[in-house]
């Protein structure tokens, strides 16, 4: 099977699981988020407020999967399987205005960050507990969390280093050649 492109993943994913599709939902939406911060227009990273809004994403994420997983399975037999369809077909936008108005692509930091927001509603989305009536399995579970570790690790790499002072006139996408006389002459 050929690998999917990332664009792929912005789709409906069947779910049987309610409480599931909540944590799944959020992850996504933590995602879109990226894309609105005015960080996201810089050459790279994100400023330490930006950072903490983040984080505070995270911490909830991890509350929703902890108490997902404390929860037993319910006993449903009545109503179970019943369809909770988790929507995330809105692509997120992965440019930003700049200050002059102007349409850039997201800082790859910051591009990272949002992708992998979604790699971790996709993974929950269509991880095994997506058809029970509820809780996670423990597998499901331990993935979760490590996707929250892999996005705190890439936020205290960005903590770390500062944001880049790029000059205005390195616009994205713009032909940029050497300086020749040849260049100049023109």
């Amino acid at each position: 099977m050929a690998n999917a492109d990332f664009v792929d993943l912005f789709k409906k994913y069947p779910n049987r699981n309610a409480e599931l599709r909540a944590v799944a939902k959020s992850a996504y939406e933590f995602g879109k988020t990226v894309a609105q911060e005015a960080d996201a227009a810089l050459g790279s990273g994100m400023h330490e407020h930006a950072i903490g809004r983040q984080k505070s994403y995270l911490d909830y994420l991890e509350t929703l999967v902890e108490a997902i997983h404390a929860k037993p399975i319910p006993d449903l037999p009545a109503t179970h399987p019943t369809g909770f369809n988790i929507n995330l077909a809105e692509p997120y936008v992965m440019f930003v205005q700049d200050i002059n108005g102007e349409q850039v692509p997201l800082n790859e930091q910051t591009e990272l960050l949002a992708q992998y927001w979604m790699l971790t509603a996709v993974e929950l989305a269509q991880s095994q507990s997506a058809s029970m009536a509820g809780s996670l399995t423990e597998f499901d579970y331990k993935r979760a969390v490590n996707n929250i570790g892999v996005m705190r690790k890439l936020l205290t790499e960005m903590t770390a280093r500062p944001v880049l002072d790029l000059p205005e006139t390195a616009l994205p996408g713009a032909g940029l050649i050497a300086p020749t006389s040849a260049a100049f002459a023109k």
